[in-house]
């Protein structure tokens, strides 16, 4: 077996649950032990497509943020916009990939703000492009246990 992250934190999470739980008579503790169990669980299952995840929510924030660099009037707004849609990840680690995703969001929040004072067609179906985008991202990053 090769040794991953996400086999020791399984292999913690399923001795805590088959060897330790059964042996735990405070009802507090046992409690806690299956907090940390399910926690471990979840995180296990989380690693193995953490970068992938974090990846294609920003190529899809990157082309919300080009759309809206082409809506919006020519001006420092616009230019963050298209830098913003323009540029790549910094490296591959998911620290990195959560600074950019700190990022990309901040403009993102900025460039939603400004759809949703506009009353055009086409800023409508950004807004709802959006919130179709955060629904989706929220629905791939949810806990899988």
């Amino acid at each position: 077996m090769k040794l991953t992250a996400e086999s020791v934190l399984g292999g913690v999470g399923d001795a805590l649950r088959d060897q330790f739980l059964p042996h735990i008579a405070d009802e507090f503790a046992a409690s806690s032990a299956r907090m940390a169990q399910s926690l471990i669980a979840i995180v296990a299952l989380g690693m193995d497509d953490a970068v992938a995840i974090r990846v294609e929510e920003h190529a899809r924030i990157r082309e919300l943020l080009g759309t809206g660099a082409g809506l919006v009037e020519p001006g420092e707004l616009a230019a963050r916009l298209r830098e913003a849609a323009a540029s790549r990840d910094p490296g591959l680690t998911i620290s990195a990939l959560d600074r950019e995703s700190t990022r990309l969001r901040a403009l993102l929040v900025t460039l939603h703000a400004w759809t949703e004072e506009q009353d055009s067609p086409a800023a409508r179906a950004l807004d709802q492009a959006i919130w179709r985008a955060l629904r989706d991202f929220e629905m791939a990053r949810r806990p899988r246990a």
